[in-house]
């Protein structure tokens, strides 16, 4: 056998919590749990032979432990798949791991924390590689195990990051490791976003990155990579997987002002990007545009409006204001003197801190029509 089909994921963080939805944070954990069933069901239906799991699987070893329950009984119920495992700073390998205190299926591999090798005679497969015993480990300039030459594919599963030194908590994996490593192919975890194939000496490797988004930080489709690995080959292709997808979407509201007028513009720019599933992400919407004076831009109203239509939305006001600011200025009255410091603050201001300067004024400026709410975007 000269090439096998495999398939490569990490950083499913299993029973993590993304506090700021509130009521829905927990369907949202659980969430996470049918994205790596989501994932296996992807593996069969591509005929995969082995799954590499590079790290973080769970969020914590003190999770819930239906958590644990789940992921074995999904393992464990395809048996002609053999998944291996290298635990990550998240989940390491120690006393609390569920892989070490709870019975786990007998196609589960699980990589030691020493350098570590599991041969796979039937696959001419070798999957080298080691986990976390705590929540760092420094990186190697070698691994200790050096791969015969006997024709069987080499693959790594290492959960680090890659660097030009060893400088990290995190099990810090530099160039020339992976061109001395004898690998055929190294199946990265640790950094939630995906990599291209990259390629030293003869060694191919990428990050998956995590195949659901946990936050705002971690923006558009997520996935897996499957495909066949060998000698010299690397045919590996991005699968989309993500239940949901993390958005942050800009929305020109200029002439604008109810905000039914607004949350239409906006879930119909939405709908035309990213079809009918356009419902089940999560978005972070900024407003631009110029604006009257007069206009009132409710956050609040506009977020409920869309929390109707989508699964979850955060709606920022970054609109500016079409006022002639030097005729305001030159106002007799309590607005316009307002507007002369702020102005004569703005002109002075670093440009740090004229972007606050310029959000004062226009929060000023609203407070003069309307009323301004404590911590409003």
């Amino acid at each position: 056998m000269d090439r096998v089909k495999i398939l490569h994921t990490a950083d499913i963080h299993i029973g993590a919590a993304e506090s700021f939805l509130g009521a829905a944070a927990e369907q949202r954990r659980y969430e996470t749990l049918l994205t790596f069933e989501r994932i296996l069901d992807l593996a069969v239906k591509n005929e995969v032979r082995l799954i590499a799991l590079a790290g973080d699987i769970f969020d914590s070893n003190d999770i819930e432990g239906r958590f644990f329950e789940a992921v074995f009984a999904k393992i464990a119920a395809l048996p002609q798949i053999k998944v291996v495992y290298a635990a990550g700073n998240h989940d390491p390998l120690n006393s609390q791991s569920p892989f070490i205190n709870r019975p786990i299926p007998e196609n589960l591999y699980v990589l030691g924390v020493k350098d570590d090798c599991i041969t796979f005679d039937d696959l001419k497969l070798r999957v080298y590689g080691r986990s976390f015993e705590n929540i760092s480990l420094q990186g190697e300039e070698n691994f200790g195990i050096t791969p015969e030459n006997d024709g069987y594919i080499n693959l790594m599963v290492q959960h680090g990051e890659l660097k030009s030194n060893l400088n990290s908590d995190y099990n810090a994996i530099t160039p020339a490791f992976v061109k001395k490593c004898g690998m055929d192919y190294i199946a990265l975890g640790h950094i939630h976003e995906r990599s291209e194939i990259g390629r030293i000496g003869d060694t191919f490797f990428a990050y998956c990155g995590c195949p659901e988004g946990h936050g705002f930080d971690e923006l558009g489709e997520k996935g897996v990579y499957i495909g066949e690995i060998g000698k010299g080959i690397c045919d590996l292709k991005f699968v989309p997987a993500a239940k949901r997808m993390h958005l942050h979407e800009t929305v020109n509201i200029e002439g604008l002002k109810d905000s039914v007028e607004i949350t239409a513009r906006v879930s119909e720019g939405l709908k035309a990007k990213y079809g009918e599933a356009y419902t089940d992400n999560l978005y972070k919407i900024e407003l631009t545009g110029e604006i009257p004076l007069d206009a009132e831009i409710l956050t609040a109203e506009i977020e409920s409006r869309l929390g109707e239509l989508v699964y979850y939305a955060k709606v920022k006001d970054s609109t500016e204001y079409t006022a002639d600011f030097g005729a305001l200025a030159e106002e007799t009255s309590l607005k316009g003197i307002f507007v002369k410091k702020m102005l004569e603050k703005i002109d002075s201001a670093s440009p740090e801190e004229r972007e606050l300067y310029k959000k004062a004024l226009k929060l000023g400026l609203k407070a003069f029509v309307s009323e301004v709410k404590y911590l409003e975007d």
